[in-house]
């Protein structure tokens, strides 16, 4: 009796033991040109794939070193170095021009990797899930119905139209300030009323979009075969959204969208280059400033007179500067500044010794900072990078220098303060508790819904039923049509039966009087 126990028992936990390990086969294509985009997508493939699952990447940037169970598919993109030079130097950041250049190249960079031969091939393989990194371009979701697979799209950003269309996650217009506009809290009449008509241009430039892509959605994947794209667009299982509520308001979120803010930030740095580390240990007690404006924004695009203001403000520093430069060397650059073409920017930000951060203030760097408490001075170039430093202003552990007015004063007088002042540390230190203060890492968080819905096919229990409806039944606009007719009618009716009542009555007074 006791033996056929024991037996049971440990079927029941073999059992188990494999149920956690199935595994599944995962397409992720990510066509973006921006660097840091990508190395989100990439973290998650690297966490899916030590799980044990097969994954497959289709992005332009190779893994610095492979990963068991993780093939790489590296396709073509569109080089952006004009666009982000016009940035710097003629400060074309979010004109529109260089909004739709921005959109041009995106679809352009998807349509590269659809056409790209082992991209083709993948059709003729099985996938259980596909992973659509998100950057503008979203044509290439066709990918899910092709294979009958649930689909999942990454941004590496927060809520916006875009994304709040594929499951219907209501936007919250009168109450959370979108994300290019950016702001805590209750906004008032004029803010609302700003929020308002924000909301009404992110409608054109979704309905823009969606009217363009369609064209590249049947080239690659033709009419008959498969979904229409506006329904192929309805039929997300889930959205990953790489922010926090700590950095923004917060916000209602239907189940299936999930925050999995920092996924790029390992719990455990991994070591630095010999050379990075040797100069970050060697700092001493006023330790290092890093520099660095992302991976689409080049410092050797900086004009020359920015540039030299900053050389000059470092040159008088006690602290060592890191510096993200894409050239051979700095030029004229002082004695205390070391350049890298490339920086293993979560693991310099994990050393002690770097005592400030000066970033064009992307989010992941954003959340690099929050999570390991490090203080920063924001030049924000394009896009939503003000308002992501803006928050950090509101947090206490940011300035910003105008990057139209940076010159020797401006800038050296911004460094000074933030490398003096130990207020910027100390609150950086609260801000990355509450930043890491969660019931399991953003990277567990990300595989496990991941899994979810992979194992439930697509976890149709999820599914929003507003993500079905156009936006007259979601406002209840035809419902308020409806009740205003029936009233239109009803009072209608009620004046005919006043009126033929009233005369009624009146006409037989008449006649008694006659009488």
């Amino acid at each position: 009796m006791k033996l056929s126990q024991g037996v049971a028992i440990a079927w029941v936990v073999l059992c188990c033991c494999f149920a956690q390990l199935e595994a599944y086969r995962i397409l992720c294509i990510y066509p973006s040109s921006g660097r840091s985009h990508v190395l989100v997508g990439q973290a998650l493939l690297k966490g899916l794939a030590a799980r044990g699952h097969d994954v497959t990447m289709v992005s332009p940037f190779k893994l610095s070193k492979p990963v068991p169970n993780y093939r790489e598919i590296v396709v073509q993109k569109v080089d952006l170095g004009q666009m982000t030079r016009d940035f710097l130097q003629k400060n074309t950041g979010n004109s529109l021009g260089g909004i739709v250049h921005l959109f041009q190249t995106q679809f352009r960079t998807a349509e590269m990797a659809m056409e790209d031969a082992q991209v083709q091939a993948l059709k003729d393989e099985h996938f259980d899930l596909v992973i659509v990194g998100l950057f503008v371009a979203d044509f290439v979701l066709g990918f899910g119905p092709h294979f009958n697979a649930p689909t999942v799209v990454m941004f590496s950003a927060g809520l916006t139209k875009l994304t709040s269309d594929y499951v219907g996650n209501p936007r919250a217009v009168a109450t959370v300030p979108a994300m290019m506009i950016g702001g805590r809290g209750a906004m008032d009449f004029a803010g609302r009323v700003k929020n308002f008509l924000f909301a009404g241009v992110e409608n054109v430039i979704s309905a823009l979009s969606e009217y363009v892509q369609t064209s590249y959605y049947e080239q690659f994947f033709p009419p008959g075969r498969y979904p229409s794209y506006a329904d192929l667009r309805r039929n997300v299982s889930l959205v990953l959204l790489n922010t926090h509520f700590s950095q923004a308001t917060p916000r209602p979120y239907l189940p299936n969208v999930v925050e999995v803010g920092g996924l790029q930030i390992k719990a455990k740095p991994d070591p630095l280059p010999e050379d990075i580390r040797e100069w970050l240990d060697g700092a001493g007690e006023h330790g290092v400033v890093y520099f660095c404006l992302g991976s689409n924004l080049k410092s050797a695009d900086l004009p020359q007179a920015k540039l030299d203001a900053i050389l000059k403000t470092f040159a008088q520093l006690k602290q060592r500067v890191l510096w993200k430069w894409e050239s051979d060397h700095i030029p004229n650059a002082p004695p205390n500044v070391l350049s890298k073409a490339w920086l293993p920017q979560d693991d310099v930000l994990a050393h002690p010794n770097v005592k400030l951060f000066i970033s064009h203030g992307g989010l992941g760097g954003m959340a690099e900072a929050k999570y390991h408490g490090v203080p920063v001075l924001g030049i924000p170039i394009f896009a939503e990078q003000h308002q992501n430093i803006q928050s950090m202003i509101d947090d206490g552990v940011a300035m910003q220098v105008d990057y139209k007015q940076l010159d020797e004063r401006t800038f050296s007088r911004a460094v000074n303060i933030m490398v003096r002042e130990h207020r910027f540390a100390e609150r950086a230190k609260a801000i990355s508790e509450l930043y890491r203060d969660r019931p399991q890492s953003a990277m567990d968080l990300a595989c496990y819904w991941v899994e979810y819905v992979a194992r439930h096919r697509g976890a149709p229990q999820l599914h929003y039923p507003g993500a079905d409806m156009n936006f007259f039944q979601q406002e209840s606009l035809d419902v308020i049509a409806f009740l205003v007719a029936i009233l239109y009618v009803v009072f209608k009716v009620s004046k005919l039966v006043l009126r033929f009542a009233y005369r009624k009555v009146f006409k037989s007074s008449r006649k008694t009087k006659v009488q």
